[in-house]
């Protein structure tokens, strides 16, 4: 275990956070998820030695961390943070912004690291250009290299998905896929959208009203997870009453039957690049969808399945 949060309270106008526990290992990636004003970005500052907890404690390879207020410089400097408004240096290069960041190290090894964050980040055919000429995405990685051009064990990272298209949201998860199996940094980020982080991380909490639930696996979040109000944050999930029960399930948790079973009434199947979206309505006009490599236009019935 490299991190651990014990016990961290904050309110500002309400409590924010509740005792919140987490435990973070060498080289893990954990998400945090919560939907906008859950306090996600409170408990990474808290976190990463910027704001000091009204309760709690933070434990770094077993070690008690002094709280933020106690520092001379914000934050702890074996952790770096990455902000959604990057903090650049607009007018210099992308090369320079990276250099300026580690300006006290020997100037060959300066040098040296410089190249290699400019070649991991995929950032060398524009290591010239002023970072304000530079696109968002490319901004975003630039300020990642910029966080761990010092080697830090931590990285905090605050909705990094949140300007950025669906290409370059995979881009930038293969990024600290990298990143995390050749640097070996462990990484926290925080989300409001689950969906981004389920093939990124090796385990998720959940963040609402001010609780921290227990890590979860991306797969046993997404299937084992649907009666969680927050269930809907990682895709679409059916829900239909059968026997005056509510049954909930996700679109890929059925298979096909002749003559009996769920009846349904096909509306529409909609293209998404390797899958179909196919629409249906039941019996008592509830509107599902299902997922299919082919249109289901014929289909009239269904079984429900469980995922393991």
């Amino acid at each position: 275990m490299i991190l651990e949060l014990k016990n961290i309270s904050h309110s500002f106008d309400k409590a924010i956070l509740k005792k919140v526990n987490l435990k973070l290992f060498p080289s893990e990636i954990i998400g945090l998820v919560g939907k906008s004003g859950a306090g996600k970005s409170t408990l990474l500052k808290i976190a990463a030695g910027l704001l000091t907890p009204d309760e709690g404690t933070l434990l770094f390879d077993s070690k008690k961390l002094p709280s933020a207020a106690q520092l001379l410089v914000p934050g702890f400097k074996d952790f770096s943070i990455v902000n959604q408004d990057f903090k650049l240096d607009l007018y210099h290069t992308v090369e320079e912004n990276i250099r300026e960041s580690i300006l006290f190290l020997p100037t060959n090894q300066r040098e040296k690291r410089v190249l290699q964050l400019l070649k991991l980040f995929e950032l060398t055919k524009i290591q010239a250009v002023k970072s304000n000429l530079i696109s968002g995405g490319e901004q975003q990685r630039l300020a990642i290299a910029r966080a761990i051009s010092n080697k830090p064990k931590v990285l905090f990272l605050d909705e990094p998905f949140g300007h950025l298209d669906a290409t370059l949201r995979r881009k930038l998860s293969n990024h600290l896929l990298n990143l995390r199996d050749k640097e070996g940094v462990s990484i926290v980020l925080v989300s409001h959208e689950g969906q981004d982080v389920l093939g990124l991380c090796d385990s998720i909490c959940l963040l609402r009203n001010g609780l921290l639930s227990k890590k979860y696996s991306p797969t046993e979040l997404y299937y084992k997870n649907k009666n969680n109000p927050q269930a809907f944050l990682f895709g679409p999930l059916n829900s239909i009453e059968i026997k005056g029960e509510k049954i909930t399930f996700r679109p890929d948790e059925y298979q096909i039957s002749d003559s009996n079973g769920i009846c349904l009434t096909y509306i529409r199947s909609i293209f998404v690049g390797s899958l179909y979206h196919n629409y249906f309505k039941t019996e008592k006009q509830e509107e599902i969808i299902l997922y299919s490599f082919d249109k289901q236009h014929d289909l009239r019935y269904i079984r429900l399945t469980s995922k393991k």
